[in-house]
């Protein structure tokens, strides 16, 4: 009679220390018993390596990646394409820096425990469609306004010491306008030692550069525009979204909409979610401040603008203002609103554009 015996399967929560050049990994058992810890290059075969090395240790549960839209994007991608769930770490670790220390091996380890205790369980964003790619577009689109911006201002700043001939001819009403004809002045190249003939080169030099990236502005927003109404009809339609705060909101929000359980976790990653800050009679709410930022600063463009020319939010500011209300409180309330406003209308227009890609493929499939 020959006995055999089976060994019980281990599963293993794989923790992800990130950084551009090489990144850090460690191994969990179900238990919390540290399994390995080793270094691995941000490259395919890196990527490949991790995984395998990950493998190795038994039936893997999920990984838990630090900095997935950064510096984790590639091994985020690599591993959502090979079936694994990644979950996104992106929380300090202060109590265990002060208690343990830090290094990359602490840091991947503290990612893998987070995502064991369940205190990190969201879906890292989905990189690889239409979203990603309105990132990039707002990426160039925000570099040339910066750029634009700081030319303006040199242009003024020149204008402020320049001659008096200079200041009369560029006497247009608008930094922008001054801009412009300031890329007709025709300086002496023999003479640039000459101030004169040096001003007038600055001028037109930063008047073609302001021209320029007024172009490419133009033409990132054409093709954003083009973009969001393609991905986001339902949003785009709502009162005061423009494709600038669309934009914002898609990236915030990410391909993959289903990861916030909820429409109050949308609300709380843009900032706008309310917590109490009452004490004694006062009883009052505000906004936290955490979140990300440039989402809270879309829905605040997006209430401001309705409060000005929309009938419904003057109707309630008025109202709210009759009850007491301040018009802080009047602001706080409408972004939550128009929050859970945007999260339903993105998740609609998410879930029928993912639909209409997962369509073809898989009629390309079948075929």
């Amino acid at each position: 009679m020959i006995l055999t015996t089976t060994l019980p399967v281990r599963a293993v929560t794989i923790g992800v220390d990130t950084h551009s050049m090489f990144h850090h990994a460690a191994a969990l058992d179900s238990m919390g018993h540290l399994l390995g810890d080793r270094r691995f290059p941000t490259n395919l075969s890196g990527y490949q390596d991790l995984l395998d090395w990950s493998a190795s240790f038994g039936i893997i549960k999920a990984f838990g990646v630090e900095c997935t839209g950064s510096y984790g994007a590639g091994l985020t991608r690599h591993l959502l394409a090979a079936g694994f769930d990644v979950i996104e770490v992106n929380r300090g670790h202060a109590l265990t820096r002060s208690r343990s220390g830090k290094n990359d091996a602490i840091d991947a380890e503290e990612a893998a425990r987070k995502v064991l205790s369940g205190q990190c369980s969201s879906p890292a964003k989905d990189t690889t469609g239409t979203v990603e790619a309105i990132r990039h577009l707002y990426l160039v689109r925000d570099s040339a306004i910066k750029s634009r911006t700081a030319a303006l201002v040199q242009l003024r700043d020149i204008l402020v010491t320049a001659q008096g001939f200079l200041k009369d001819r560029l006497d247009a009403k608008t930094l922008q306008a001054k801009a412009t004809r300031a890329r007709s002045l025709r300086p002496d190249l023999n003479r640039l030692d000459d101030p004169e003939q040096a001003a007038k080169y600055a001028l037109r030099d930063l008047g073609r550069r302001i021209s320029d990236l007024t172009s490419q502005i133009n033409e990132a927003e054409k093709h954003l525009t083009k973009l969001l109404h393609s991905i986001a009809p339902t949003m785009m339609a709502l009162p005061q979204v423009g494709p600038v705060t669309a934009a914002q909101l898609l990236i915030t929000a990410g391909e993959n909409i289903d990861r916030f359980p909820s429409e109050a976790a949308f609300a709380r990653l843009c900032g706008v979610a309310p917590i109490p800050v009452s004490s004694g009679k006062s009883h009052r709410m505000r906004l936290h401040r955490g979140g990300n930022r440039q989402a809270n600063r879309s829905i605040y463009l997006i209430t401001v603008g309705r409060l000005k020319l929309d009938p419904k939010s003057q109707a309630y500011r008025d109202r709210k203002r009759a009850q007491g209300h301040s018009k802080g409180d009047v602001i706080r309330s409408l972004k939550r609103y128009v929050a859970r406003e945007l999260y339903y209308a993105l998740k609609k227009d998410l879930q029928d554009h993912n639909q209409t890609v997962r369509r073809p493929a898989l009629a390309h499939q079948a075929a």
